[in-house]
């Protein structure tokens, strides 16, 4: 189940904000510091976190950069009471979903939290469509990886024949297996599950 992390020192800000999401039905856990933030939370589990950028033991920022050095992916909301323009700009470049300034508008709080919570479901699903990919891409034998890296290019079973010294028939089946292993119906939606993977050295 998806839950946001909130992150505040102000005992009170995080009661408020645990009161406004259990009202939304949206589940949700508190922290004091960043400390506690890694210490305790499940920083590999679905939602996003709220997180306040001047935080008493390390710097919102620092919490940023190294959610991202260990390769944790949980979109970020940033809240703070003193922010300048520069600090919210580099908030957005280092991939932010939304930077929001205390006192906090209750409205603006849920629709940057569901965004963000949307964000993160989102790009979960593409990971794991890409992570079948690549084990699908795996399945096939040498052969069948040859057939499809021509075939994602336009080229005629004809063609593909003489590439590979085989014939036609051979190319077919090869084809046919390979389409039945990718689990896919059609040559579009081929193209469509390898541009998943962004990588045509996967498959060639």
């Amino acid at each position: 189940m998806a839950q946001v992390l909130i992150v505040d020192h102000d005992e009170y800000a995080r009661f408020s904000l645990l009161n406004l999401f259990q009202l939304a039905d949206i589940d949700a856990r508190g922290f004091g510091t960043g400390a506690e933030l890694f210490g305790s939370a499940d920083l590999g589990s679905p939602g996003c976190l709220l997180l306040d950028a001047n935080l008493p033991d390390i710097n919102g920022f620092y919490v940023q950069q190294r959610l991202a050095t260990h390769g944790y992916s949980l979109p970020i909301v940033f809240m703070t009471g003193d922010a300048t323009i520069p600090m919210a700009v580099e908030a957005m470049k280092r991939g932010a979903c939304d930077f929001l300034l205390k006192p906090l508008d209750d409205a603006a709080v849920l629709d940057a939290v569901r965004c963000a919570m949307h964000r993160d479901s989102a790009a979960r699903a593409l990971a794991a469509e890409q992570a079948l990919t690549r084990r699908l891409i795996e399945t096939l034998t040498r052969r069948e990886r040859e057939v499809m890296k021509y075939v994602v290019v336009g080229d005629l079973h004809k063609q593909i024949a003489h590439r590979l010294d085989v014939s036609e028939m051979m190319v077919k089946i090869h084809r046919s297996r390979m389409m039945k292993k990718m689990e896919v119906g059609s040559l579009i939606q081929l193209i469509k599950k390898l541009d998943l993977v962004c990588a045509k050295s996967t498959y060639r």
